[in-house]
């Protein structure tokens, strides 16, 4: 009897179990991280199309378009928003970083509305400079800048709701599910390079939550209607864009590099700023480069539903049909011809849209082919052409910065800002 009734319950176990897998598999997120970009587009490049024969004309609809991505779907560019430098302190050259130089900028950023300013910190690390010319990556990061580049003397931001520190629980989480790279660049690599890096946490200006970020987007910009005023992305963007202007006098480059939202700031703040020279675009996904339309993985609603404060208000009209947008992302990287943009993905980071970033990429190459720039070359989505000026990078693996993520990101510096 004993017997018997261990049997029936290891049958209603399992079954329980069996169910349960059932149901996780019925779930779209699962079902889409399930699976895999192809190496060939399955689908024809972008709509609507890009059908220019003349710079002059494609100048006139850029402007166009530009209006468009703001009223529609970011919010305006705040064009009050100023950056202020109060000090630059030098850090004495630590023997586990390779860099020449390392300075700790604490700036104040102004609006209109907000004309005494919120406090953000930016860290600069300049390498052993071969020439006097040089190009910096301006990088927004996940993690605050004192877990980014953890020197003494590096501050940690005050207001802000988590830390990434080496030894904490969240930094392993961080590291386990996104990557070696996710909390801090390799910072010698890139110095050992030739290249110079920039670093600010975008959540120390305006938090990254809901309710936070519409509590300071009202406050920092009451001048602006509630349709007019940005997003956070935009905002983020902002702060890149008046950096790119203070940085611009000592450095011959600048590249915007950002992962996943912060790919999204780094696309936007180049068309915001004539002074950004290049962009690393990582995984950027909805938002970013991949495409709002007819596409799998997160969709515009998705987005809107998770992080409502990313984008303007007027975007939650178009969150169920973006098809009656009037501008697609493709629209975005046609109008950083002919600056050089890497657009990196993975092969299993569908929820981005890897195919979807190759689509717009291609829809793209009409535009640099005016400005005689090679474009992309590649016809598949693994064929990595660092040479060219939209070159496209996937690796295997999952939404994050890995091992084999900065090898790539160098190559391309590289080939365009040797």
């Amino acid at each position: 009897m004993r017997k018997s009734l261990f049997g029936f319950k290891r049958f209603w176990l399992l079954l329980a179990l069996l169910l349960g897998i059932i149901f996780l598999l019925s779930l779209r997120p699962v079902q889409i991280l399930l699976q895999t970009a192809p190496d060939i587009p399955r689908a024809l490049p972008a709509e609507p199309a890009l059908k220019h024969n003349n710079r002059s004309d494609w100048n006139k609809d850029k402007w166009r378009f530009g209006e468009a991505m703001q009223a529609e779907l970011y919010g305006q560019f705040p064009s009050s928003l100023s950056i202020k430098i109060d000090t630059v302190t030098k850090l004495e050259k630590p023997a586990e970083i390779s860099a020449a130089e390392i300075e700790v900028w604490s700036l104040m950023v102004t609006t209109k509305s907000d004309p005494n300013g919120r406090h953000l910190d930016f860290v600069l690390l300049k390498p052993e400079k071969p020439n006097d010319l040089e190009t910096v990556i301006l990088a927004q990061t996940f993690c605050p800048i004192h877990n980014v580049v953890p020197l003494s003397g590096v501050p940690a931001p005050q207001n802000i709701t988590f830390s990434c520190d080496g030894n904490s629980f969240f930094s392993s989480i961080m590291h386990y599910f996104f990557g070696r790279y996710i909390v801090s660049p390799p910072l010698n690599e890139i110095l050992n390079a030739g290249y110079a890096i920039g670093v600010l946490f975008p959540p120390q200006y305006i938090a990254d939550s809901p309710e936070a970020a519409q509590r300071d987007l009202d406050s920092l910009f009451s001048d602006l209607s509630a349709d007019e005023r940005p997003g956070t992305l935009m905002v983020w963007a902002a702060l890149s864009a008046e950096l790119a202007g203070s940085l611009q006098n000592d450095f011959d480059s600048i590249v915007a590099w950002g992962h996943s939202r912060y790919g999204k700031t780094a696309i936007l703040a180049a068309l915001s700023s004539r002074d950004i020279d290049g962009v690393i675009a990582h995984q950027s996904g909805t938002a970013g480069a991949s495409l709002s339309r007819n596409k799998p993985g997160e969709t515009l609603a998705d987005l809107i539903a998770q992080y409502p404060h990313w984008l303007g208000l007027n975007a939650r009209k178009y969150s169920d049909n973006p098809a009656v947008l009037s501008f697609d992302q493709h629209h975005l990287i046609a109008a950083l011809a002919p600056r050089p943009i890497l657009l990196g993905n993975a092969r299993r980071d569908v929820w981005s849209d890897p195919e979807g970033a190759f689509r717009a990429a291609l829809a793209a190459n009409k535009i640099y082919d005016l400005y005689v720039s090679e474009g992309m070359t590649a016809d598949r989505l693994d064929e990595f052409r660092p040479a060219d000026d939209i070159s496209f990078w996937i690796r295997p693996g999952t939404h994050g910065i890995v091992e084999e993520d900065w090898p790539a990101f160098l190559a391309f510096l590289k080939a365009h800002f040797p």
